[in-house]
């Protein structure tokens, strides 16, 4: 006797919360014909809360790397491991550990231009 035949669902359709599509986010370069563009995004009503609007006014000056940490350098070698290294020996250009790093005047004015508490 033949097995019985699988009848196959049609994959359910996400909820409305995960298929919203979100619009492209301006930046400094953006082109000016983009401001008069229309808007077609309609948020949910979750993301239009005035609890949640204060809660990110609040946190919008809060240094990222005092909750997170600051950002540690990058080892390829460890994140793809392999038998024998791809990875070519960094070159002076990239060498972000030297006098090319970020000094800490640097560091401060970007926090300060950001808004961030100090």
């Amino acid at each position: 006797m033949p097995p019985p035949k699988q009848v196959r669902q049609p994959p359910a359709a996400p909820p409305p919360s995960e298929s919203i599509e979100l619009p492209d986010i301006d930046s400094e370069y953006s082109d000016s014909d983009d401001e008069n563009r229309k808007r077609t995004f309609d948020p949910p009503n979750w993301a239009q809360s005035p609890n949640l609007r204060q809660a990110l006014e609040q946190q919008s000056t809060v240094n990222p790397d005092h909750i997170f940490g600051a950002v540690r350098p990058l080892h390829m070698e460890e994140i793809f491991r392999t038998r024998q290294s791809r990875f070519r020996a960094r070159t002076s250009s990239a060498n972000w550990t030297g006098a090319d790093r970020l000094t800490v005047e640097e560091q401060l004015d970007y926090a300060r231009r950001m808004g961030y508490d100090q």
